[in-house]
């Protein structure tokens, strides 16, 4: 075993990407919108759902025939539409305006997770986002060497959370940060 104590695999170099196993029909679909157009060999649909869709999500027709999957999702939030990349044999001109398209109604999200929480949530805090913790400045107050950085941190970003994987020297533990 290497620096960290975890194993890496027989080869040394981390997992090995494996084809995707073919995933059967969903057991529930649910209608996400209307089919619109084709759109350099795509198909472009109006979403109909109070939910959006997951990318990649796969999309089907109403007897669970595969059609492609979401490539985009544009346009206004409240009135939003999909980009549909077809299966290999699939023609995106087959369908017909108006044609209802379903999906695996696990691969939806609420409209909610999209859009900036109100005012008056319940949930405050700091949180843990850029500069939100405490500053990188000079160092105010006692002693005559105020703002002077001495000792084994010299030379280094001051503060913050650089030796621990979240600055912006990559991190990460025992790599030589």
């Amino acid at each position: 075993m290497g620096k960290g104590g975890k194993s890496k695999g027989k080869d040394g170099k981390g997992k090995g990407k494996r084809a995707p196993e073919p995933e059967g029909p969903p057991d529930e679909i649910e209608e996400i919108g209307e089919f619109l157009h084709s759109c350099e060999d795509e198909m472009i649909f109006k979403c109909t759902n109070s939910r959006v869709p997951h990318f990649n999500a796969r999309i089907f027709l109403e007897n669970k025939e595969e059609l492609g999957k979401i490539d985009e999702i544009f346009g206004p939030i409240n009135s939003f539409c999909c980009s549909v990349k077809p299966f290999e044999g699939i023609k995106p001109d087959s369908l017909k305006k108006g044609k209802k398209l379903y999906i695996d109604n696990q691969k939806l999200l609420p409209m909610s997770r999209f859009l900036t929480p109100e005012k008056g949530t319940g949930k405050g805090g700091k949180g843990k986002g850029k500069d939100k913790g405490k500053g990188k400045g000079k160092v105010k107050g006692k002693g005559k060497d105020k703002g002077k950085s001495f000792g084994k941190d010299k030379g280094k970003s001051g503060g913050g959370f650089a030796g621990r994987g979240g600055g912006d020297k990559g991190g990460g533990r025992g790599r030589g940060s």
